[in-house]
């Protein structure tokens, strides 16, 4: 396990102890990079949970209750008791003390994410040395609340090559915790209208080489050697495409080439240029082309 691994799994066992759950679903095997994904349910409160020091930022997203739920928690040494519903969630900075009694059945979506991951997110941005993330009881961001339906959609259905997909979402939830939910620096930004040719070219073309692989935007960033947050603004100030799109394009577009050679079967297409399954490069071809692989095979 490397130390990233570790230290997700850290977070995700102080989670899981302070809100007494456990857990359904996880991107265990994914290789996402940097981001700890859990869907939980809790447990019966046979005692109640010991105080947790958090050690990575951590979210709680609450998705399933009974009508009148209330928690009671403590961060900090501060207590606070919240009436919640779908879609309410929990900020907890990384070395935050919590507590909380609930005796309610709720499931709910928590997502570690490493210091290290945000660091390489937003270095060009923000200085994270002066910025401090601030925790917050149960409140209502329909952001966060989105973003954690969408990845665990994603791994649901594509969890094999959901890689590319879980850290643009990382990243972009990142960069929203830190501007709306932190004090601190903000480093002047550069303006640009993109990526330089050769880098774009770069990137491009290892995306080409790539495409039956689980590719990620740490990797592509690495190449160009920029944050992750500013790589994808410059990514898609040249292309007009997130990488995530852009990926889902470039495989969309191999594919209708290997259907019009011939050689190979639909099945086998499918998994050389990197969807799960036939479903998903069907609902993507249809969606950008119009029409599914077996009528392009068929022309």
């Amino acid at each position: 396990m490397s130390k990233t691994e570790h230290e997700c799994c850290a977070v995700e066992k102080a989670i899981l102890k302070s809100f007494n759950r456990q857990s359904l679903l996880s991107n265990d095997n994914s290789f996402w990079n940097g981001i700890r994904f859990q869907f939980t349910q809790s447990r019966s409160a046979s005692a109640l949970p010991d105080e947790v020091v958090f050690p990575e930022n951590a979210i709680h997203i609450y998705t399933e209750m009974p009508s009148g739920y209330v928690v009671e928690a403590r961060i900090n040494g501060r207590l606070q008791k919240s009436s919640l519903v779908t879609g309410h969630s929990l900020i907890i900075p990384r070395g935050t003390t919590y507590w909380q009694s609930d005796n309610h059945k709720s499931k709910g979506i928590t997502l570690g994410l490493n210091f290290g991951f945000l660091e390489r997110i937003l270095c060009e941005s923000i200085d994270l040395s002066s910025l401090e993330l601030h925790p917050q009881f149960p409140t209502f961001d329909p952001l966060i609340y989105q973003i954690g339906l969408a990845l665990k959609a994603e791994l649901e259905q594509n969890r094999h090559s959901s890689r590319l997909y879980a850290e643009s979402a990382a990243t972009f939830l990142a960069t929203h915790l830190f501007h709306h939910y932190a004090q601190g620096k903000q480093k002047e930004q550069i303006t640009t209208s993109g990526l330089p040719k050769y880098k774009l070219q770069q990137v491009i073309d290892y995306i080409h080489a790539n495409l039956e692989c689980n590719i990620g935007l740490t990797e592509l960033a690495d190449l160009v050697q920029m944050s992750l947050s500013h790589f994808s603004r410059l990514f898609k100030q040249s292309t007009g495409y997130s990488p995530h799109q852009f990926v889902i394009k470039c495989r969309v577009e191999r594919a209708r080439e290997l259907l019009l050679k011939g050689d190979l079967s639909i099945a086998d297409i499918t998994y050389k240029v990197g969807f799960a399954n036939q479903g998903h490069l069907t609902s993507h071809f249809k969606r950008l082309l119009g029409v599914t692989p077996k009528v392009v095979r068929e022309k």
